[in-house]
């Protein structure tokens, strides 16, 4: 459809190419989002390898879920929503993101309490 008639139809209806979105993007098999999971954690501080592996289990679970409820919307409703690599990623760097401000924060009041337990013991020692 190259031509001047396509040419004047995108001066006359810009959106067609503004607000168009091309689907490039194919569903990754679960194999792949579980070693991506994988790898992504290595690099958080986990307890054990098992931890890691049930949380890459868990993430394509709620992956593949959003994904299932993707379809149904559009079965539902007519309009889609696409989910992409890219909000695998964004899942897997959220939960990096608050697992170490929530650890963070943990430290921090576990030494509160701590340097409290210790003022108490001097106070009764002193006492």
């Amino acid at each position: 459809p190259v031509g001047d008639s396509f040419r004047q139809r995108c001066r006359m209806f810009p959106s067609l190419v503004n607000c168009c979105t091309i689907d490039w993007f194919n569903d990754w098999p679960r194999e792949a989002l579980q070693t991506v999971a994988i790898k992504s954690l290595a690099r958080v501080n986990l307890d054990s390898d098992s931890l890691r592996l049930k949380l890459s289990e868990l993430m394509v679970d709620a992956h593949l879920g959003v994904a299932a409820m993707c379809e149904r919307f559009y079965g539902e409703l007519r309009r889609r929503y696409y989910l992409t690599p890219t909000s695998y990623l964004e899942l897997i760097n959220s939960f990096v993101t608050i697992l170490s401000r929530k650890r963070g924060a943990y430290l921090m009041v576990r030494d509160k309490l701590s340097k409290g337990v210790a003022q108490l013991h001097r106070t009764n020692e002193v006492v």
